[in-house]
């Protein structure tokens, strides 16, 4: 299929520029367990003492997915692989035709033989937690001895089994002075390293996790002279990566959805409004177009770039989040302060830039 003359699109960004616009979910996350095999103290997921879908309860909410027309899937938690049933689930999703992602931290998959069996589901990607270059870096986060090494073995797995692997690496002041070796140790391994400047409180609202986010000082680096160098040349995005057509400020509610252990249907993994829960309703088609939660999502995502655009770093609020908004301050719409701190820093750069010759001359656009 050619394109569109003059359209500068190719047929799958039409597909999804016209997905985000009609809000036909492409992509869903499940939350299968908040099991966990690590213990991090930044991690956001906040279990109420409910109990987890069961296997079977969790394959009718994938048949329910399936049949909205949901293409991809991808199997989150705590950590997916401490599921018992994780194996039967995946090849679910599969035999409903969804493509399949996993979100991991990797430790299980040190074992050679649990990533053949992920091979025989081929997915599309997995994403690979990492914590720093260093073992004592990355287990002060994991506060698990030994899960360095398990990390990088399953890395090293992966890709002898020739998949495809993505490493993500958030940033906190535990390793915020070895990025680049975490970049190195990406490309001795063959895949690149996706960094996330932004540290978000527990889903209940708990701030705790805050204090382990990078100091000011590392962050006007980072947004400043590092970003490029960190990112392959890409100069600092100014403009959420979700956000399709500029009119919402993201996909929130839109493009696609989570659902937690306990089978509820949320706008987004950051937003966690419940809309419904899965166990409860017949199908997502009729929730989809008629719950008050969803329209009240969608009218704010599209409200946020008008108030974001009033605050005096507004062009460079490049990753305002409405629910990293509403768990900080209460307010969807208002500023919170990782935020703040992100969007003036951008702002330098970019006018320091200017200042040297021109926006982003001879660099790349992220």
């Amino acid at each position: 299929m050619s394109e569109a003359p003059g359209s500068g699109q190719s047929p799958y960004d039409r597909l999804l520029n016209r997905a985000f616009a009609d809000a036909r979910p492409l992509n869903c996350q499940i939350e299968i367990t908040y099991r966990c095999n690590h213990l991090c103290p930044f991690c956001y997921n906040s279990p109420t003492g409910e109990r987890e879908m069961t296997t079977e309860q969790i394959f009718d909410v994938l048949r329910k997915v399936a049949d909205f027309g949901v293409l991809y899937c991808t199997l989150t938690g705590g950590e997916a692989l401490c599921h018992r049933d994780f194996f039967k689930i995946a090849q679910e999703v599969r035999r409903l035709g969804m493509a399949l992602r996993i979100y991991s931290n990797g430790y299980l998959m040190a074992d050679e033989r649990v990533v053949q069996k992920i091979r025989a589901l081929s997915p599309v990607e997995i994403e690979i937690s990492i914590h720093g270059a260093r073992p004592e870096t990355h287990e002060a986060m994991t506060k698990i001895k030994g899960s360095f090494d398990k990390t990088i073995k399953a890395i090293e797995n992966l890709n002898t089994a020739g998949l495809r692997v993505v490493l993500k690496c958030p940033i906190t002041k535990l390793n915020q002075n070895e990025l680049f070796d975490v970049k190195a140790l990406g490309e001795r391994l063959g895949r690149a390293v996706i960094f996330d400047a932004v540290i978000t409180p527990k889903d209940d609202g708990n701030l705790d996790p805050l204090a382990l986010r990078p100091d000011d000082d590392f962050v006007e680096k980072y947004w400043g002279e590092w970003y490029s160098r960190l990112h392959d040349g890409h100069d600092p995005p100014q403009r959420n990566h979700c956000a399709a057509d500029g009119t919402a400020i993201c996909g929130t509610g839109r493009s696609g959805f989570t659902i937690d252990p306990y089978g509820n249907l949320l706008p987004c993994v950051a937003f966690r409004r419940k809309v419904a829960n899965l166990l409860e309703i017949d199908g997502l088609a009729e929730v989809w177009t008629s719950s008050p939660v969803l329209k009240t999502v969608r009218d704010l995502a599209v409200e946020a770039p008008k108030r974001v655009a009033e605050h005096q770093d507004g062009a460079f609020f490049a990753g305002f989040c409405m629910g990293l908004a509403e768990s900080q301050t209460g307010d969807p719409l208002k500023m919170y302060p990782q935020a703040e701190v992100n969007a003036k820093a951008v702002r330098r750069n970019v006018e320091l830039l200017q200042i040297g010759g021109g926006s982003g001359k001879g660099r790349k656009s992220a």
